[in-house]
């Protein structure tokens, strides 16, 4: 008789999912002891289990079967063909032995007793049961060669489960409250009860490393963890879950409310209107302080004369670490007008001159603080005259703008490319 080892007998369950819609399951249940050339029986795998990804630790294996779909009526017809069955007759009610030879198709019989042929009989079949029992549930069959435990450990890969994080952010002025979900699906074909999560983001190709770093300690204020594992983000849920079949389910990320906020009008020379850019800070003074995954910020703004909260936008962010600034883009500024234009180009010298002027104008309510972002070409550049305080920034020139309600701003400035330099290739 084969030993089985149902889903009741798990001491521990780990669930690692991965961005690309596949997990990692580790799945560790007691075992009695075997003896050497055993069959044992491993019930309750995931329908989508990848075979050649099954590794069973605890027990040194001889031959290793994956059983699915074992209940499905053709499979049943093709576990049997060449076998002896039972039918029994529905008018004389007596039983008859056959012998099936075709399964797929039409099915196609022989009398034991005749020799005669019959294509679709009609009659109640009657299976034997058959070495090594019938399987309900995806099972695992292998050989014993050697126990070494009390426990044995099945690791495997599995698609059809998969994860994503949400954001929604709720703007009141200056400050914000910040709420993050998980949203975990399972379409695999198994639960998981009690199963211990870990996340891990980042594309990766899965015929390289499959190896998985122990989880760590979770923080004690049950924040999700993050560590750095073979190039990937990693996150650790700090407490364990039940994650059904065929279930969909979020689960708290993170939480924290008056935050602060600053909210950012950027300015380049292809716009009309300012792009409105939300920004904060990732760190534990303005109350976060914790790795944010990738996924989409859904951006609410609390209205000042009656207190409802108005949608304004949503932007997907990259994973983004601890003490790293987040940068949201809500949309465009319609009440602040910019027309911008190259008013002059010349060259002096070894230099060449390019003469850049936006006008802002700004008809909101309030003052509002804009930054001009303007691409230059080139790398051996400087400015060499402005109309206001300046940064460069890689390719970039940044300057910070100042406008006043009903007021028209007009910043100039001057960039002068070094054409005198040489580049020496060869000898």
């Amino acid at each position: 008789m084969p030993i089985r080892i149902p889903k009741s007998t798990t001491a521990s369950c780990s669930l690692t999912v991965y961005s690309d819609g596949f997990a990692l399951v580790k799945d560790t249940r007691s075992i009695p002891q075997v003896q050497k050339d055993d069959w044992v029986h491993f019930i309750g795998v995931s329908k989508r289990l990848d075979q050649d990804s099954v590794i069973v630790e605890g027990a040194d294996v001889s031959e290793l079967i994956y059983e699915y779909d074992l209940m499905d009526e053709l499979r049943i017809y093709e576990r049997y063909l060449g076998r002896q069955l039972i039918m029994k007759d529905p008018f004389s009610k007596g039983d008859r032995k056959y012998t099936l030879l075709r399964a797929n198709g039409p099915v196609v019989m022989q009398d034991v007793e005749t020799n005669e042929l019959i294509i679709n009989p009609r009659g109640e079949i009657r299976f034997p049961e058959i070495e090594g029992g019938n399987h309900i549930e995806p099972t695992l069959v292998w050989q014993v060669k050697e126990q070494r435990s009390e426990e044995v450990c099945v690791s495997y890969l599995t698609g059809g489960v998969s994860w994503k994080a949400d954001y929604v952010i709720s703007l009141h002025g200056d400050q914000f409250d910040l709420s993050g979900w998980l949203t975990m699906k399972n379409y695999s074909g198994v639960s998981f009860n009690d199963a211990k999560l870990r996340l891990i983001s980042g594309k990766l190709s899965k015929a390289g490393n499959e190896t998985e770093e122990k989880s760590k300690e979770l923080s004690k204020n049950e924040k999700p963890k993050a560590d750095a594992f073979s190039d990937f983000h990693t996150y650790s849920y700090p407490r364990p879950i039940d994650l059904e079949d065929r279930q969909q389910k979020q689960l708290r990320l993170l939480s924290s409310t008056k935050s602060q906020a600053r909210m950012v009008y950027e300015i380049n020379e292809q716009t009309s209107n300012p792009d409105i850019f939300i920004e904060f800070d990732n760190t534990v003074e303005n109350g976060l302080g914790f790795p944010l995954p990738t996924g989409v910020f859904k951006m609410y703004r609390t209205s000042s004369q009656d207190g409802s909260a108005e949608f304004i936008g949503e932007y997907r962010i990259k994973h983004t670490e601890v003490g790293e600034k987040v940068r949201l883009k809500s949309g465009e500024a319609c009440d602040i007008k910019v027309n911008s234009k190259k008013s002059g180009k010349y060259k002096e010298g070894g230099y060449e001159y390019t003469e850049y002027e936006y006008t802002i104008c700004n008809t909101k309510e309030v003052p509002v603080e804009a930054v001009i972002r303007q691409q230059i070409p080139g790398h051996l550049w400087t400015v060499d005259e402005s109309t206001h305080e300046w940064n460069k920034k890689r390719d970039k020139i940044l300057l910070p703008v100042h406008v006043p309600v009903n007021k028209e701003e007009t910043v100039k400035f001057t960039i002068r490319h070094d054409r005198s330099a040489r580049r020496t290739i060869g000898f």
